[in-house]
């Protein structure tokens, strides 16, 4: 979140400085050209006006001072300089290098406009320096007669590279902005991202069953702030009613249960003070039969309850050494009822799970395979690793499931046409369980008969 605050602000600031300077570098770019040639065609005149007499006489002491004037202007840093006469004859020139006085000009396209009375400007290739060349030429006048031309020739690198000193201030303003909007988008973002991370946290401490976590209310800005005092509410509330859900399953274990068992006593007592018949026999085991499901249904409404207010959040848990403690258990169970319960536990193998979600998971799996496995059969009970998930298998070689079965098999109070006479919520309750640990509970045919029950746990060390 904070990055992506960051990168926003960033790029609003980017768009802000791209919509402004560039067009203004453009702007910039074009002045300060037109002021250096402004500026070269200032000295021309002024050049002019010194040569107006020179070319009006053509005599050496008159063309002499001319000349000093040129080279001083060479020497200074000025532009080259080139004054020719009506003809379009150089008569001063100040490129040291170079003496081309004598030199006609005159079908020069800038001299032929100048001498015609116009000013001049524009850029050119000299093959003899093997640059680009700015030009301005201006004439002459005396009166209205015009005498001669000017013609003052500049570097166009140089003058670029003026242009790019100035746009480099600009640049620099421009990165200076930057840094500035970055160190206030990183204030911004911060701020904002703390609040807002502050509701991450308490928000997944909260699913992890920590209900006493809350955000803090003293950080970001005052919506984040507004929020994050709604949540505590939010918060406490649901802490409050898994509190009141908690207590009211323990009230209703205690309160359901005394009567029904002192229900259960009365039928024995009741059933020892008459005479057995076969009659009476069959009407008490079918009253009883009643009260024993009645008893199953509540212990599994409350399981139930429970399961969903269990505030405890997922922790490693030793699958390994749990189904081998269960297995124990449910094995003295089934050879009672002549049944025979197998394992193959892959040993050291921990998951990810809500407390007591891997017993009574497999509690609900055993319970059901048992009951529906023929006598003389073998349920199997498989833990094993699959790359990085535990895998809980119970094999029953019972009749198997029909495809409402499979599709119905988690659904509340739902029992499927077998004998078996379950409650409907044992399945149910292990699909809240898997649910809390983010485990994938799966119910399938057994390819060689029977029914295939599953429960794929992420390992506490992948």
């Amino acid at each position: 979140m904070r990055r992506l605050l960051l990168a926003s602000f960033l790029g609003i600031v980017l768009v802000a400085l791209a919509a402004s300077t560039l067009p203004f570098a453009s702007f910039i770019q074009g002045v300060e050209r037109d002021r250096l040639l402004t500026g070269l065609e200032r000295d021309a005149f002024v050049l002019a006006g010194r040569a107006e007499e020179a070319l009006e006489s053509l005599t050496p002491s008159d063309l002499s001072p001319v000349r000093e004037l040129a080279s001083e202007y060479r020497e200074a840093g000025g532009a080259r300089v080139v004054i020719v006469d009506r003809a379009g004859v150089a008569v001063v020139t100040n490129d040291p290098e170079e003496n081309r006085v004598g030199i006609s000009y005159a079908n020069r396209p800038e001299f032929m406009t100048a001498l015609a009375g116009s000013v001049a400007t524009g850029e050119r290739f000299s093959d003899t320096l093997n640059l680009t060349l700015v030009y301005v030429a201006v004439p002459v006048f005396s009166g209205d007669r015009v005498l001669g031309a000017v013609r003052l020739t500049f570097d166009k690198a140089a003058i670029d590279k003026e242009v790019a000193r100035q746009l480099s201030g600009i640049g620099l303003v421009a990165l200076t902005t930057l840094l500035l909007g970055a160190i206030l988008a990183l204030i911004l973002s911060r701020s904002l991202a703390r609040g807002l991370k502050e509701l991450d946290e308490a928000a997944a401490a909260i699913s992890r069953g920590e209900l006493a976590a809350r955000a803090r209310e003293d950080v970001g800005p005052s919506d984040i702030r507004a929020l994050a005092q709604a949540f505590n509410t939010m918060a406490a509330r649901v802490g409050l009613l898994v509190e009141e859900q908690k207590r009211f399953a323990s009230d209703a274990s205690h309160q359901l249960r005394t009567p029904l068992t002192a229900m259960m006593l009365r039928l024995e007592g009741l059933r020892a003070s008459l005479a057995p018949t076969p009659k009476t026999e069959e009407r008490f085991d079918a009253i009883e039969a009643e009260v024993v499901r009645l008893t199953r249904l509540i212990d599994g409404l409350l399981a139930l309850g429970r399961s969903g207010a269990d505030s405890g959040g997922l922790g490693s848990v030793d699958a390994s050494a749990i189904c081998a403690e269960r297995v124990a258990s449910w094995r003295n169970l089934a050879e009672e009822a002549g049944k025979h319960v197998g394992a193959d536990i892959e040993p050291g193998l921990a998951v990810l799970a809500v407390p007591t979600a891997v017993e009574q998971i497999l509690d609900v799996f055993l319970d059901n395979a048992l009951a529906l496995e023929p006598a003389g059969g073998t349920v199997r009970v498989i833990l094993q690793r699959v790359q990085d998930m535990i895998t809980l298998t119970v094999e029953d070689s019972g009749p198997g499931l029909s495809s409402e079965h499979e599709k119905r098999a988690f659904d509340r109070f739902w029992r499927g046409p077998n004998d078996y006479q379950g409650t409907g919520l044992g399945l149910a309750i292990a699909e809240q369980f898997a649910s809390r640990s983010q485990a994938e509970l799966t119910l399938t045919n057994r390819p060689g008969g029977g029914a295939l029950a599953q429960a794929a746990f992420r390992a506490a060390n992948p």
